[in-house]
């Protein structure tokens, strides 16, 4: 994982038809702003996602939804992490996310779940936390 020098390495994808973004670049500009290194990406299928995050050795990722796709998406990134062994990869989940969804994700593995208007900082500490104590390990 990371040293306790180095801050985690963020992974932010959208769906390519997602057209609203000014949340998850606004997370980007925020994370870069606190020292973290940021990949941003668009993708089709739940595969992209899972090879940037190999590809790039990913500590988190997050995914920004304002659609019901993260029914289908989520738990197939979050398995193909396991099947990669991965599994120490925190997943976050933003946009518009209803609360009985945000439980249903949780219970998948979903660290977080981020809606409209959400504190960054509270991301960022959680992050921040996270890799931290996976450091000190």
């Amino acid at each position: 994982m990371q040293s306790s020098e180095k801050k985690a390495k963020v992974l932010l994808v959208r769906h390519w038809m997602e057209v609203h973004d000014r949340g998850i670049t606004t997370i980007a500009m925020r994370l870069r702003d606190a020292g973290f290194e940021v990949i941003y990406i668009s993708y089709r299928q739940p595969e992209e996602v899972l090879a940037t995050a190999v590809a790039e050795d990913v500590d988190v990722v997050g995914l920004t939804f304002s659609t019901g796709a993260y029914e289908v998406h989520v738990p197939k990134v979050i398995q193909g992490l396991k099947d990669k062994g991965m599994e120490k990869v925190m997943v976050f989940v933003g946009g518009l996310i209803p609360d009985d969804d945000a439980d249903m994700l949780k219970k998948q593995g979903v660290k977080g779940v981020f809606g409209a208007g959400s504190d960054i900082g509270q991301f960022i500490e959680m992050i921040s936390g996270e890799s931290s104590t996976a450091a000190a390990r």
